[in-house]
């Protein structure tokens, strides 16, 4: 019952109940109460006054228990808040450190602090603030670009989530510029998201503007970037730019012997067997890719002298293919040298 109606209704019948006495026509009543003498009080009143004191404790009471229930309703309704906004940012992968003011909730919900929630299939009946958070997520798994600082989410999802770093990626697909800016403080972010940037920019840019971010090419990138240029695009390849990645870069044999296959038959003889020669006198490393250039001009007399300068053990396979050639075999150069095997021989 709410307070006001039995507040109201109590009243009604403690003024009825009190006019009904005082129509009997009693005569007054004298009592004694903690030392006091009332005298000549009439007798609705001794009646109605219990009644009143009754229903100014019981008026307590149900105030007391109602007030009780308010604040504990509101702790519910701040702890359903908190739930939505604890599920909300595990939805985002950026849990936070939410309090918890009931303990019902707080003994199972404590676990959104660290966790992370991956939703698959739709949901229905969630409220609009995680419905707007699973479609975020969503959109920008799917490869969709989102503005973050639109959304006034740039300063609140670190660099270090996983759905920042996806949408910095999907917005290097949708923003060219970014590519560069990405570069340019890579620091800032995240390895994956540098590698997509550098392989963007290895794919379309030259090899003059590459050069300024040498320190981030791996040898993926840079032989992407050779195979632009034997594949006749003009982006600035030449022996010395060659050279300046090669001295930046991890080569190994493997690497040599994959660039002479790339510009064997792209660039003009002389240019190669200039530059690889330089390249073995500087690092043993490229022996066999300059070996792999003679065999495949043909410079039977060049390679006798150049099998001659080493011991016998090096250079195995080529020393049988220059056997066969020399007999005038047709025997295919591919059948004793491929998968770079010369690479790996003891």
């Amino acid at each position: 019952m709410r307070i006001g109606l039995y507040f109201f209704s109590s009243l009604i019948l403690t003024g009825i109940v009190g006019a009904y006495i005082h129509s009997l026509a009693l005569e007054p009543h004298t009592q004694r109460l903690f030392g006091v003498v009332f005298t000549d009080v009439p007798i609705s009143v001794w009646l109605v006054l219990p009644m009143l004191i009754l229903l100014f404790f019981t008026l307590m009471h149900m105030m007391f228990y109602s007030m009780k229930n308010y604040f504990g309703i509101k702790k519910w309704s701040k702890d359903a808040l908190a739930l939505q906004d604890a599920l909300y940012w595990s939805i985002l992968k950026e849990p936070k450190e939410l309090k918890f003011m009931k303990k019902e909730i707080r003994s199972s919900a404590i676990l959104l602090r660290k966790a992370t929630i991956n939703v698959s299939g739709s949901v229905e009946g969630i409220s609009e603030k995680v419905a707007d958070a699973l479609a975020l997520v969503k959109d920008i798994e799917r490869g969709e670009y989102i503005d973050l600082k639109e959304r006034k989410l740039d300063k609140k999802i670190s660099k270090q989530n996983p759905i920042y770093i996806q949408n910095t990626i999907n917005r290097l697909d949708v923003d060219p510029k970014f590519v560069e800016e990405v570069l340019l403080a890579s620091e800032c972010y995240s390895k994956e998201t540098v590698k997509k940037a550098l392989g963007l920019f290895a794919a379309k840019e030259t090899f003059f503007k590459a050069k300024k971010f040498v320190k981030l090419y791996d040898i993926e990138n840079f032989f992407v970037m050779i195979k632009r240029g034997t594949s006749g695009e003009d982006i600035g390849m030449n022996e010395e730019m060659i050279l300046f990645f090669i001295n930046e870069l991890p080569f190994a044999c493997v690497e040599y012997m994959h660039l002479a296959k790339l510009t064997v038959r792209k660039l003009s003889p002389d240019k190669n067997l200039r530059f690889f020669k330089a390249l073995q006198k500087n690092d043993e490393n490229a022996s066999n890719a300059y070996l792999y250039m003679l065999f495949e001009y043909e410079m039977l007399d060049a390679i006798e002298e150049y099998l001659e300068e080493h011991v016998d053990h090096e250079f195995t396979r080529y020393r049988a293919l220059y056997t066969l050639k020399r007999n005038d075999s047709k025997y295919k150069m591919d059948s004793l040298i491929n998968s770079d095997a010369v690479c790996y021989e003891h």
